[in-house]
C-alpha cells in the first residue's frame, strides 16, 4: 500500500517561507517528503553553496534556495492564501 504524504496548508507553508533559513524539518513540510529525503535535499543544497564558497550555517539552507530547488510559485501561493 502506498502511503500518501501529508500536506500543510497555503497558510502554514508561507509561515514557513517566512523565514531566512530553514532546516530538515522545514524542508520536509514544505516538500511533502519523509525526512530522510529532506536530508538529502538539505544536503544537495548545502553542496552546491560550500562549493561555490558560501558559508552555511550547520544544518540550515537559505530559504530562497530551497523555493528555488521546489520550483515553489511564491505568487501564486500568496494569491491563493488570499482567497481563503
Amino acid at each position: 500500500m502506498v502511503k500518501i504524504a501529508k500536506r500543510i496548508s497555503v497558510s502554514d507553508m508561507l509561515e514557513i517561507l517566512n523565514n531566512q533559513w530553514l532546516s530538515s524539518m522545514d524542508i520536509k513540510k514544505l516538500a511533502c517528503v519523509s525526512l530522510v529525503k529532506a536530508i538529502k535535499i538539505k544536503d544537495e543544497i548545502t553542496e552546491e553553496l560550500t562549493s561555490n564558497n558560501y558559508f552555511v550555517p550547520n544544518g540550515l539552507v537559505p530559504c530562497d534556495r530551497v523555493v528555488k530547488y521546489l520550483n515553489l510559485n511564491v505568487n501564486y501561493l500568496k494569491k491563493i492564501s488570499e482567497k481563503r
